[in-house]
């Protein structure tokens, strides 16, 4: 079956009542804002079902057999759009995927390009002047400008109503698995003002990177650590190899270990620094600012500076001086792949995750930046918005998302158009563009070729990503066993083993990953929070000052400048300049979220 057939399912068959309830966590009705806003005003008549939802043979016309194009043969149909593009990109029309969209989904394009060093005057101008297009796409709208033109200047479209199992069925089909997905888009009223990228949170090249030296643990006689105490001990074995050893390696600004102490004492966090809000233990705290738990991580990190356990220069090296420490062999833990250091990664495995007396049970953290909002928005301005979400969905198939991205494949002889397409070769499984071989001396690298010639807007916009593009790329290319050299690697009956078999740096690291910490991996606080911008500037601000505090006093404590004896006095300051205040709004939006 030709990829553009593998469109997952079914769209609009039939007229869908006022009542249609949404996938997932959406609802059918999303209310309106205080603004008297158009966006508001449609709101209240997509619940009435006179706009949102249109009859059988209105929407006729919306191709329902579940291949392309989108849109019937024979009717004429326009999506006007704004697209963040390259510099480097030529004209939108001129790019295979303008073509192809107009082509085989038999829809219309207004296209007007604009670029990153541009965007913010351009975005500025088009909503003051109200001049809006169907559709924005790659302008990643931060989660306070879609409350500032979704929710109350009502110039961007609520996408809530239209997100259906009849109209978006690959977008229902993954919120429906993974309604985590669903909240990034999702503000606490239950309106959505964006969609955007997803890709697995919990894959193996997502999740933060933590791995140790199993051969130097062996040679101690110790057993990979699984708590805090036990990771002292390990350290302190590793620190015995000689005064050049750094147990613990990178520093506080390039690749550093700090999440995964923080893990151990249960902070859900990605941030390094434990600057983020968080979930411990179910609860909402704002680490640097967490009475229970901080100042005994403060604690530990002492004694990991005072035995030499870190770097004397932790929060002044630059990451090239840590860089060269770590391949020459003199470190014991790291927080990044061991191939991008060193040839031989065989000593190398997965850190697991820890426990301590305020963490009971061994988690992860999601790579929760995996799935973002504001890639793809629809303006209130759009007169067929069933058009602009069933376009939306379709990128929600790997393949689709995969195609918008790196154009054709060779033998997607229908769909080539004014390219060669890519060519993988059966035995290695390399993949070239043929347009780039025939022509060396246009195109710097394959990313210069798909920036010229493929793609309308940049990676990670819209769309369902996957963890192995080679082997989307293989499946597009019809092998009939696609590989990608690590995806179906079977673990033998020990790590020891595996880490000694599995010599290729990329697979080792990955598979390294899947073995210790893919199996414990937690979602936390939601990565994307809906506040209304007095709010939004009002948290910006207070942000700022408790970081800088913190940052700083967390630094004495660590180096010893400042006596640990003092914490309740910095706890007491992180409340007088409003800690608590901060958590609290955090706190009430998680609270109406669940």
């Amino acid at each position: 079956m030709k990829l553009w057939k593998r469109f997952a399912a079914t769209m609009l068959t039939v007229a869908m009542a006022a009542t249609t309830v949404g996938c997932g966590q959406t609802t059918s009705n999303p209310g309106t804002s205080d603004s008297g806003s158009k966006n508001a005003e449609s709101a209240g008549t997509q619940a009435t079902g006179t706009q949102a939802v249109e009859s059988e043979e209105k929407l006729s016309w919306l191709n329902t057999s579940g291949t392309l194009p989108i849109v019937e043969e024979g009717t004429e149909k326009t999506l006007t759009m704004a697209i963040m593009m390259s510099e480097d990109s030529g004209e939108p029309e001129e790019q295979w995927f303008y073509q192809f969209i107009e082509e085989k989904m038999n829809i219309n394009l207004e296209v007007t390009k604009f670029s990153g060093k541009n965007r913010s005057e351009f975005i500025s101008m088009a909503f003051a002047d109200d001049d809006l297009p169907d559709i924005i796409i790659g302008a990643s709208f931060s989660t306070s400008e879609l409350m500032k033109y979704g929710a109350y200047e009502g110039q961007l479209m609520d996408l809530a109503p239209y997100i259906t199992e009849e109209l978006t069925p690959n977008l229902c089909a993954i919120y429906e698995e993974h309604p985590e997905y669903e909240s990034v888009v999702t503000d606490k009223d239950g309106h959505v003002w964006s969609l955007g990228y997803i890709n697995n949170i919990a894959d193996r090249g997502q999740i933060p990177r933590a791995f140790i030296n199993y051969d130097w643990i062996e040679e101690a006689g110790l057993d990979v650590p699984e708590t805090t105490d036990e990771l002292l001990t390990v350290l302190r074995a590793f620190k015995e190899r000689g005064d050049d050893i750094v147990p613990i390696a990178g520093t506080a600004n390039s690749n550093s270990p700090l999440v995964y102490i923080l893990n151990a004492f249960g902070y859900n966090t990605t941030n390094t620094r434990g600057e983020g809000i968080c979930l411990r233990d179910g609860k909402v705290v704002l680490p640097i600012a967490d009475r229970e738990a901080y100042g005994a991580y403060l604690e530990y990190m002492n004694t990991l500076y005072t035995e030499g356990l870190i770097h004397p220069d932790f929060f002044t090296m630059d990451g090239t001086t840590m860089n060269a420490i770590i391949s020459e062999g003199k470190a014991g833990f790291i927080a990044q792949a061991p191939f991008v250091y060193m040839a031989d990664v065989s000593s190398w495995w997965g850190a697991k995750a820890l426990t301590s007396d305020y963490n009971d049970e061994a988690f992860w953290p999601a790579s929760m930046g995996s799935v973002s909002a504001g890639g793809f928005v629809v303006s209130a301005n759009c007169e067929e918005p069933e058009l602009a979400l069933a376009f939306a969905d379709w990128f929600f198939v790997e393949e689709n998302y995969e195609i918008s991205g790196s154009g054709p494949s060779e033998n997607q002889t229908d769909y080539l158009g004014n390219v060669a397409g890519f060519h993988i070769d059966e035995e290695t499984k390399v993949s070239t563009y043929i347009d780039m071989v025939e022509n060396p001396e246009k195109y710097s690298s394959a990313s210069d070729y798909v920036i010229k010639e493929i793609m309308l807007w940049g990676y990670k916009t819209i769309g369902l990503g996957s963890p192995s593009s080679a082997l989307v790329k293989q499946r597009m290319a019809g092998f009939e066993n696609p590989d990608d050299g690590y995806a179906d690697v079977t673990s033998p009956e020990s790590d020891s083993d595996l880490r000694k078999i599995i010599t290729d740096g990329e697979p080792h690291f990955r598979l390294a990953l899947q073995d210790t910490l893919c199996p414990v991996v937690e979602t936390g606080y939601p990565n994307s929070v809906y506040l209304d911008a007095e709010t939004s500037v009002e948290m910006g601000n207070l942000a700022t000052v408790l970081k800088e505090y913190a940052r700083t006093e967390s630094a004495k404590f660590i180096t010893g400048a400042r006596p640990l004896s003092e914490l309740n006095d910095y706890f007491d300051q992180m409340e007088a300049l409003g800690a608590l205040d901060y958590v609290k709004v955090y706190q009430d939006y998680y609270d109406a979220m669940q």
